[in-house]
């Protein structure tokens, strides 16, 4: 495979509800960014792989089950290590972007506290009045749902 330049920041907003796109994987490592409007955040959830993200733009907050939290922000790198719990919430004031990788192929699923798999997320969707988006998107969001 030959190399490929991806400029993160130069790529196109992900659609709300949409907030993954997986740039690259294989059997044992895959790299995605991960795109949010502010007001958009994840459920609390754990991965069965070691990962780590980089803010290329914005910030957000990571939140942990104990109740303290941890603001990311541009330039920054969190790496959290297989099981632990965490909850991603965009709380800056524009679109966010975090590169992420993980050491297992993606498409693996995510698991709550009593190790059940969490499916997709949906807050966005269910919530588009407390997304602060561009109103066309914001529009094509409500009208789809």
């Amino acid at each position: 495979m030959p190399a490929e330049f991806i400029d993160l920041l130069n790529l196109p907003e992900l659609d709300i509800g949409h907030s993954k796109k997986v740039l690259f994987s294989s059997d044992h490592f895959h790299t995605w960014i991960h795109g949010d409007y502010p007001g958009t955040k994840g459920p609390m959830h754990k991965h069965s792989a070691d990962q780590q993200f980089y803010c290329v733009k914005g910030e957000c907050t990571f939140h942990f089950p104990d109740g303290s939290s941890r603001e990311l922000t541009h330039g920054m790198l969190v790496t959290i290590p297989a099981g632990q719990l965490y909850q991603l919430d965009n709380t800056g004031d524009k679109y966010m972007i975090l590169l992420g990788a993980r050491a297992e192929s993606a498409g693996k699923p995510r698991y709550s506290k009593d190790n059940q798999e969490v499916g997709d997320n949906d807050y966005a969707l269910k919530n588009p009045d407390k997304i602060k988006a561009p109103g066309e998107k914001k529009a094509r969001v409500q009208a789809e749902s």
